[in-house]
């Protein structure tokens, strides 16, 4: 049974009702270093709530595939955590994009640059490639990539069975945005939803002494911004475990601008002290109090 749907890079207000009038069931969205055209997490939210799955791909240059296994890797790791703040399940694939006409003597640095993604995320079967049907073919045939989005350019008028998607239509207008139209012919073609994230009864203990937080940098020596490395690996837990709550949210490390925000309004929310500061409480409630 085929789904169809659609793949655009647009940030901005999302008409869904016209996507469901459209029988829209997917979108593929894009994560790159341009935020203008990223999927953030509220339009995942939306998106989930409209009843449309969403599916991710990673593209900054035409070429980039060229870095390597080095640039899959990097690439891999800016892609997850993106991802990750969208609330994306970490067992679900990333998309990597081959947009061009890639040349026989381009496919084995495609698939080293997708076994470096592999690397990163855990393995095959969570990476993804997008191209033309020569390489989908070889991907699929060198085990590189265990989804594939084909696209009809570059195709001579082929689709390989094997990948999950095709993008079979350019340029159509659906509530004022500029899609591609896309027709999945598999169940799983890498698709997730955002759903609410339950509340647990209990919560991994808080990792410093009772007198410590985390928090934007300051001068106290209780405080843990992620400036200190060793630190990076605590404030994504938390900052992973807000995205899966639905807050929009970067796994970095770095207890930022944007961590503060997020920390502030969720206290406000969950009547903490509004500080900024994730002390034991405010991270016990991370995990334990209700999603709203």
């Amino acid at each position: 049974m085929t789904r169809e749907g659609v793949d655009y890079a647009w940030h901005g207000v999302l008409d869904v009702q016209a996507f469901q009038a459209a029988g829209v069931t997917f979108a593929m969205r894009y994560l790159s270093n341009d935020d203008s055209k990223n999927l953030h997490g509220d339009e995942a939210a939306l998106l989930g709530s409209a009843g449309i799955d969403v599916g991710v791909v990673w593209e900054t240059t035409e070429t980039r595939v060229l870095a390597g296994r080095a640039g899959g890797a990097e690439d891999a790791g800016k892609a997850m955590a993106q991802a990750a703040a969208c609330g994306m399940p970490d067992d679900r694939p990333i998309y990597f994009a081959v947009d061009y006409d890639a040349p026989d003597p381009d496919k084995p640095t495609i698939a080293q640059y997708l076994e470096g993604a592999a690397g990163v995320l855990g393995g095959v079967n969570r990476v993804g490639v997008y191209g033309g049907y020569w390489v989908i073919k070889y991907c699929l045939d060198h085990n590189s990539a265990d989804y594939c989005w084909q696209t009809l350019a570059w195709s001579g008028g082929q689709r390989d069975p094997r990948a999950q998607l095709y993008q079979h239509r350019n340029g159509v207008k659906i509530g004022g945005i500029d899609c591609d139209l896309d027709t999945a012919y598999a169940d799983d073609f890498g698709q997730w939803r955002v759903g609410t994230a339950p509340s647990s009864t209990t919560a991994p203990p808080f990792p410093y002494p009772d007198t410590d937080y985390m928090a934007t940098v300051r001068a106290d020596i209780h405080c843990h911004s992620g400036a200190d490395t060793a630190d990076a690996a605590n404030i994504v837990q938390w900052q992973q475990r807000m995205a899966e709550r639905g807050w929009r949210i970067s796994a970095t490390g770095i207890f930022d601008r944007e961590s503060d925000r997020v920390c502030r309004k969720f206290q406000a929310e969950k009547g903490l002290v509004v500080d900024g500061e994730v002390g034991p409480l405010t991270w016990e409630a991370a995990w334990t109090s209700p999603v709203t």
